[in-house]
């Protein structure tokens, strides 16, 4: 079974959407479509169209990050409708609730009467997306990073959806920020409780690189999110372990040590861990920045 600690940052998700219909679509330029004089809406990251005719005034959100991301590009007027986990900013907490972890709830979303609703995830399936667009009848766009380069790609298409196309550009531009080197290798938890690491090609694992850390996953061609034997860790042990996680540090420690096998590892041992609040390393949004430099902070980068 998938983690719910995981679940609270990623909402790895899968949604439907129905496109408006119109006589006469556009073609596709780059990935816009061109309606109007000027207004341009991006495909989702499935490649699928979302037709929108004009910026979005009424729009659900499901995802933490991208909830963050519709206050930080100063929509929180647009937002109707919110997951059951999104709860930063404060504000957020009082926004409508349109679905969960499992995607939008389709009499939530009907009663909300959104005009485009966004679903965000590392994971999606066309099917899903396809399904939810046609029984609530609006545009449902998906939105899958699982790194800083296509966040930021994003970002720009969320504003485009919702006309903060500048503020976006301003918001995209944080993220586009050199790798520094990485002489140390990490395991990363996906939080305080031994089993579950991040692997290659995940988010959280771009995250920690862009702090300075090469993910030992990688060496090791662990893909995805995956329950690892420790024990095998023992041949190429990593520098340190990163942890999201709000506990304090000694706890996290004493929680990891209770693992027999990772008890074993040098860094465990040694106490080498650096824990981050999870929000600021998991959920797909503004905060990971906050999470690379609380990383550099305690490795003294």
């Amino acid at each position: 079974m998938f983690p719910r600690f995981l679940a609270l940052g990623l909402l790895s998700l899968t949604v439907f959407g129905v496109s408006g219909c119109s006589r006469t679509r556009p073609a596709p330029v780059n990935g816009l479509k061109q309606i109007g004089l000027g207004f341009q809406s991006p495909s989702d990251d499935l490649g699928r169209p979302i037709n929108l005719t004009a910026p979005a005034k009424r729009v659900i959100v499901i995802g933490p990050g991208a909830v963050e991301t519709m206050f930080v590009l100063g929509a929180q007027s647009q937002l109707v409708g919110r997951d059951d986990y999104a709860n930063y900013p404060e504000a957020a907490k009082k926004v409508a609730i349109g679905g969960n972890f499992n995607g939008p709830n389709v009499e939530q979303c009907l009663a909300l009467r959104p005009d485009l609703i966004v679903v965000q995830g590392e994971t999606s399936n066309n099917a899903r997306f396809n399904d939810w667009q046609t029984k609530i009848g609006v545009p449902v766009a998906a939105l899958t990073t699982t790194n800083f380069k296509s966040l930021a790609a994003d970002f720009r298409k969320l504003g485009a959806w919702i006309g903060k196309s500048t503020e976006a550009e301003t918001l995209a531009k944080k993220f586009d920020i050199a790798l520094p080197k990485a002489p140390l290798t990490a395991l990363v938890q996906t939080g305080d409780s031994a089993g579950w690491i991040a692997g290659k090609g995940t988010l959280v694992s771009d995250t920690v690189r862009h702090a300075g850390f090469t993910n030992i996953a990688d060496k090791l061609k662990i893909e995805g999110y995956k329950q690892v034997n420790f024990e095998s860790l023992l041949v190429t042990p990593p520098d340190v372990v990163i942890v999201p996680s709000s506990k304090p540090k000694a706890q996290v420690l004493a929680a990891l040590r209770a693992n027999a096998a990772l008890a074993k590892l040098p860094c465990i041992r040694k106490g080498r861990i650096l824990v981050a609040n999870g929000d600021w390393l998991l959920r797909p949004g503004p905060r990971l920045l906050l999470g690379v430099e609380e990383l550099k902070k305690q490795s003294g980068a």
